[in-house]
């Protein structure tokens, strides 16, 4: 059976899928945004679904952190930001009566530090930097390289790129060969240049912008979604992220089984079988259909010798990357930068560094840390105390004052999480040909999540929940009388 294009998922979803007949039964395996979105949708047409949830608390990668911290502090250690155009996170907050406000990312004071310096992406300040940048890159400002070397070569790849149904036509199927890196300076771009644009890529690209694939890259960038198109109608979830999956679990209450991680998954002509932990015993239960919901980057933690998979889906679930990425949040007497809404981008081990508390009141701050790729990886393997003194050492020699203003703090390694194993995916050269096999039903066992979605970048809460509009169709036209 064809699957649904993009527009016509949107199209049923908005028009509240009538006539959808889901299967009696159903289990989802995972209770982030797209399995909570998945059960929901099936609740309220009165199918019996069960959530088996490995974690204590659903929301996956939507994930705030309140302790260590004192007076009422939060941050995000996952999913942070909604654009305007975030079409299904929007409708569900509305629905689930969650309330946002202006996102930490618009109106920063944004600038770098390099070479022991801060200096502004302004022409003036980038040409004064000392870095090693070809001569006509010094008058272009961070902005001008932007639109010389990525909006550009977008502008050139239209109509293909910016389709609504899109894929990889002949034009663009060339670009998810190459890496961002090499389009980048193929165009010219020195290395100094590249580094001065990277964080203007949001962290889609996860420190590997030589592998990634500049398809996945340039799709992106040129979406209502780029950074570059921030504005005020940007926001985030008031109150933390985790409100919004909360807000879905509230309404599915006992469907919800946490601490039940799947070990298994069968399926025959006529049912689907899941094995699981609950509390030290493992359990089966059936139903018509199974959802998963997993990263592929812990899928592989589920047997799936008798689940009648295809060779092409087993070798996906293999082949796929996630990002590394590791969040260090440093909870401060008070302010001691002179910044408001800070922003920094360096070129210290500790790549990206930003007040993660800009619209909490005071006097206490959260300094937030990130790093990703190898620096990551490197830094997971320290222990909880190495890690933050690492950062404070970093910290201190550009920010004086950071050790004595230091009060608590802790970190976040994706990579090292159970049940996630990686912050978001990672689209690598080729990706594109992968994603219809990654969303691709497989006889009862269907797939959902923002690795499976229809765009190629991974980590947004809408995409996630549009792969759940899409699963909820599939499960509703497979269904047999």
């Amino acid at each position: 059976m064809r699957e649904p294009t993009q527009t016509e998922v949107r199209r049923a979803f908005d028009s509240g899928m009538p006539g959808l007949r889901p299967p009696r039964s159903v289990i989802v395996i995972g209770a982030g945004l797209a399995g909570l979105a998945v059960a929901h949708e099936l609740a309220a047409r009165d199918c019996e679904v069960t959530v088996l949830e490995a974690d204590t608390r659903p929301g996956g990668r939507a994930y705030t952190l309140r302790a260590p911290f004192a007076d009422g502090l939060y941050a995000e250690a996952g999913a942070m930001t909604l654009t305007p155009h975030c079409h299904y996170a929007m409708h569900y907050l509305r629905e689930l009566g969650v309330e946002t406000e202006t996102a930490d990312l618009f109106d920063t004071t944004f600038s770098y530090f390099a070479r022991g310096r801060f200096f502004t992406p302004g022409p003036e300040d980038v040409a004064a930097a000392g870095l090693a940048l070809h001569p006509h890159e010094a008058e272009l400002g961070v902005a001008g390289m932007i639109k010389r070397y990525v909006t550009a070569v977008g502008d050139s790849l239209q109509p293909d790129l910016g389709a609504p149904d899109w894929e990889a036509t002949e034009r663009l199927a060339p670009y998810d060969e190459r890496s961002v890196h090499q389009v980048l300076t193929d165009g010219g771009a020195s290395q100094a240049a590249i580094d001065l644009m990277e964080p203007m890529f949001l962290e889609m690209r996860g420190g590997d912008l030589k592998t990634a694939s500049a398809l996945s890259w340039l799709r992106h960038e040129a979406s209502p979604h780029s950074l570059s198109n921030a504005d005020p109608r940007w926001a985030k979830v008031k109150g933390g992220t985790d409100r919004f999956p909360q807000a879905f679990a509230e309404r599915l209450k006992s469907r919800i089984r946490y601490r039940c991680p799947v070990v298994r998954v069968e399926q025959d002509e006529e049912r689907a079988r899941v094995t699981y932990l609950d509390h030290g015993s493992l359990r089966t239960t059936e139903a018509e259909r199974v959802v998963v919901t997993v990263p592929f980057s812990a899928v592989r933690h589920i047997d799936f010798t008798d689940a009648g998979l295809s060779q092409a889906k087993h070798d996906v679930m293999r082949r796929v990357t996630y990002s590394s990425v590791v969040r260090v949040y440093l909870q401060m007497r008070r302010q001691f930068w002179p910044q408001r809404n800070a922003s920094f981008s360096t070129d210290l081990p500790v790549r990206w560094i930003r007040d993660a508390t800009p619209q909490l009141p005071g006097p206490r701050k959260i300094m937030e840390c990130l790093m990703t790729g190898w620096r990551a990886r490197a830094v997971s393997v320290m222990t909880e105390e190495e890690r933050q003194n690492f950062v404070l050492t970093e910290l201190e020699g550009m920010l004086p004052g950071a050790r004595e203003h230091f009060e608590t703090g802790t970190s976040v390694c994706w990579d090292e999480r159970p049940y996630a194993e990686g912050a978001y995916i990672l689209p690598e050269r080729g990706h594109s040909a992968l994603m219809p096999v990654i969303r691709r039903p497989e006889g009862r066992v269907h797939f959902a999540g923002d690795h499976a979605g229809f765009e190629p970048n991974g980590g947004s809460m809408t995409f996630a929940l549009e792969s759940a509009a899409r699963t909820v169709l599939e499960l509703g036209r497979t269904t047999t009388p």
